[in-house]
């Protein structure tokens, strides 16, 4: 899921480009012509509602980062002709944990078996009469872990780099690609999790038409969706769980097609309205053709969610002082159609289809807006598919934010349901937070969030129509409690 805060950009210098550009022709006799200049762009006054939601001249669909990112405009060419910017940011977290899945009851309870029962035998004499029986005693209870609880304190980094190359045709169409790297949690007996992988990597071309993406990248739906506000790292998908042992959230806007390798189309904005279009083939991602995880298995094989495609509606427009965004998404994908092995799956999940609808408003300092996402899925919006005979997801969160000068204020609300079969209470999740962001220079911000979330009827396998098992952390609880506050700081260049 992506939690990343871009901020702004700045111009790599020609010395940086000029070597690799070089090493391809030859050094021309003269400087080349700088290419047409880019677009400029018109920009309201700091502040005003019109500078939070206008689409500047000429940045058209969701503009390279995000959205509402809108990039610099540098006005130093490389010797090819295209412009290059690095951007990225630097995060550093302190978080401080409570949760019932670090208790030792749990720990050891996920690593124990329980006693066995007693089992009866008939003693028979030579002629087959039974003369009596005896009894041997189950296995008894067994605690494999014996484990402490968990340490409550910990911290962690977190960066990314963002490489963005641009450049304009004779026509005036603008064309270039997109490098997001990440510090990604790759784990291994050597590892120390911080590998670099990347994250979004995809060309683009555009122009008063539109802009078409192709490579990995969020889904059209996620690029366009509005959802509630939020200060720094607060959400029900924000920092806090970053901190936990297993994924903690089922909360989420809709999902970003898993950046899989897809094709995007974006619209210019008209009259207020733009809309994005995208389509994936499957999940996979990245240059390999077989899963990551296997050298046998393929990502063509049928065996994830195939024919992945997404499509969203959006408004931005200002009435008087006031800021408006809403919108409208949709992305729908097949269910796995076979095992690893190649056998056909005996019953198939259902198709995925999720929808999400978002509202929100800004004036005077404030913004406040919600979201609400529906359709059959399971973990994460569209992120999973469900069995036959399960019922629909739901989620929806409310949140409100309030800035003055570099102070940023906020609350958010938010509660996930999803159906774990028919004998079975529903898994619902509820989640509930502060937040506080100060910008103490530029491109240097402080943050904190306070973090509740209550966990209910959590399952430990995808559920069935039959019912699902459910997670204890208690001889008699069913619900995971967890406590996060948050405190980081955070550059961004």
């Amino acid at each position: 899921m992506r939690k990343i805060l871009l901020g702004t950009t700045a111009v790599v210098g020609l010395a940086l480009v000029a070597p690799v550009a070089n090493a391809q022709q030859a050094r021309p006799a003269a400087a080349p012509a700088a290419p047409p200049a880019l677009p400029a762009t018109s920009v309201a006054p700091t502040g005003t509602a019109a500078a939070l939601f206008q689409t500047p001249v000429g940045i058209t669909g969701a503009g390279p980062h995000g959205n509402d990112g809108v990039p610099n405009v540098p006005t130093t060419p490389t010797t090819s002709g295209l412009i290059v910017r690095l951007g990225g940011y630097f995060e550093f977290t302190y978080g401080n944990v409570q949760d019932d899945a670090d208790k030792a009851f749990f720990r050891n309870s996920a690593g124990s078996t329980a006693a066995g029962k007693d089992t009866t035998t008939n003693v028979i004499d030579s002629t087959g009469a039974v003369i009596g029986t005896v009894t041997t005693p189950g296995a008894a209870a067994v605690n494999l872990n014996n484990a402490r609880g968990r340490q409550r304190s910990d911290f962690r980094n977190d960066a990314e780099i963002n490489l963005y190359v641009d450049g304009v045709a004779a026509n005036g169409m603008r064309y270039g690609a997109m490098l997001e790297m990440q510090m990604d949690n790759m784990v291994s007996t050597a590892g120390d999790g911080t590998g670099v992988s990347f994250d979004e990597l995809y060309g683009f071309v555009k122009g008063g038409w539109g802009e078409i993406r192709f490579g990995q990248e969020d889904s059209a739906a996620s690029l366009l969706q509005v959802r509630r506000p939020a200060t720094q790292g607060l959400g029900e998908s924000g920092d806090w769980d970053e901190f936990l042992p297993s994924p903690g959230y089922v909360g989420a806007g809709i999902g970003d097609g898993n950046d899989a390798t897809k094709i995007i189309y974006l619209s210019p904005q008209m009259m207020g309205f733009d809309f994005g279009v995208s389509y994936a083939a499957n999940r996979g991602e990245g240059e390999r053709a077989d899963n990551a995880s296997s050298t046998t298995a393929f990502q063509r094989d049928f065996t994830g969610l195939t024919n992945e495609i997404s499509a969203a509606l959006r408004y931005r427009g200002t009435f008087g002082d006031v800021g408006v965004q809403a919108s409208l998404a949709g992305q729908f994908a097949d269910p796995a159609q076979q095992s690893a092995n190649g056998a056909p799956l005996a019953s198939k999940d259902q198709n995925i289809t999720t929808y999400s609808a978002g509202l929100l408003l800004r004036a005077w300092g404030f913004a406040v807006g919600g979201d609400y996402t529906w359709g059959n899925y399971r973990t994460v919006p569209a992120g999973g598919s469900i069995a036959q005979g399960i019922d629909g997801s739901t989620q929806y969160a409310a949140g409100i934010t309030y800035t003055i000068g570099a102070l940023s204020l906020g609350g958010l609300y938010s509660v996930a349901e999803q159906d774990n079969g028919a004998t079975v209470a529903d898994r619902t999740q509820t989640y509930w937070g502060l937040g506080a962001a100060y910008v103490l220079a530029p491109g240097m911000t402080l943050f904190g969030s306070y973090n509740q979330i209550k966990d209910e009827n959590i399952p430990t396998a995808a559920p069935t129509s039959a019912g699902a098992t459910l997670a204890k952390f208690g001889p008699n609880d069913l619900t995971r409690d967890i406590t996060v506050l948050v405190a980081g700081v955070r550059v961004a260049f």
